[in-house]
This record gives C-alpha cells, structure tokens and sequence, in this order.
C-alpha cells in the first residue's frame, strides 16, 4: 500500500484534519516532500474524501480538480 511510503506517517492525526491555517499550511509542506503523494491524492478522488488534507491539497481543492 501506499500509505507505508508516505510522509505524513510520524505526523499527530489532527495535523491533517485541521482547518486551522497554520496547521493546513504545515500538513500541506509535509505533503510536497512526500514521494506518494500523487497516489494519496488520487485515492482521495476516488474515495470522495470530504474532510482532511491527502495528497496535498485540501477538500475545498480536491472538489475544484473533480470539476474541472
């Protein structure tokens, strides 16, 4: 699974289900450096995440990609 390379892995979980700024912009960093981010994020498409930061982006963004 993609989830054993990820980098968010040593991260607290509520790093990435915050909507607070400062903590979205820290999960969004931690996401850039990640080599399965691509992956991550396609598995958010695909399972229709609506909460949380996966694959760098947040739900607002994911929805905006699905769009257009």
């Amino acid at each position: 699974m993609f989830q054993d390379s990820a980098a968010c892995g040593p991260e607290s979980q509520d790093l990435w289900f915050s909507e607070l700024a400062s903590k979205v912009a820290k999960a969004k960093a931690i996401c850039a450096t990640c080599p399965v981010m691509d992956k991550c994020l396609q598995f958010a498409i695909d399972s229709d995440i609506e909460h949380g930061i996966f694959g760098g982006t947040t739900p607002a963004e994911r929805k905006e990609l699905v769009n257009a």
